[in-house]
């Protein structure tokens, strides 16, 4: 075989292996970003950015839900326009006023930037649960691995083991 001849089926081949390791995005899919399911008449539990400040609350940027998530990173939907992509991501400003009214001990969803627009899965510090129910902060998606408890009217920092590392959540 000649050089080109092997110089040729290399580059083919490194082609076929990138086309097969990096699939193409479907033209249709687009993205839109959230950071809460819930409003200022709900009760809910925030996952915070940062940890806890000294004096026992969080003033950070956060996720509020009030339904069990299945991935702290969103989901998928498909619609007639293509698939839809919801991804969490932390924010700080609530223009509904969410804060010491609805979470314990004076917690807020504000702060500096730090953390704001960042994908909530795998960057959490601590919660806050206003919620009338406990909800559980898991290791892996789908309730999977280790968790954590937060019971209602609590504010806790993560445990090592799921600080920064958390990717779903369930409504006890």
């Amino acid at each position: 075989m000649s050089r080109r001849t092997i110089l040729g089926a290399a580059a083919t081949a490194t082609a076929a292996l990138a086309a097969v390791l990096v699939p193409a995005s479907p033209a249709n899919a687009y993205v839109t970003y959230t950071d809460s399911h819930c409003s200022s008449t709900t009760s809910c539990l925030a996952i915070f950015y940062n940890s806890m400040q000294n004096i026992g609350i969080f003033v950070s940027p956060c996720f509020t839900t009030n339904r069990t998530e299945d991935s702290h990173l969103g989901y998928d939907y498909l619609t007639s326009s293509g698939v839809q992509e919801v991804r969490y991501q932390f924010n700080y400003g609530y223009g509904f006023g969410y804060g010491s009214s609805s979470l314990p001990n004076g917690s807020k969803c504000q702060g500096a930037e730090d953390g704001s627009g960042f994908s909530v899965k795998n960057n959490a510090a601590g919660a806050s649960n206003g919620d009338s129910r406990s909800h559980r902060i898991f290791y892996y998606s789908n309730q999977q691995g280790t968790y954590q408890t937060i019971e209602s009217g609590h504010n806790e920092n993560l445990i090592a083991a799921l600080k920064n590392e958390n990717a779903s959540s369930a409504r006890l």
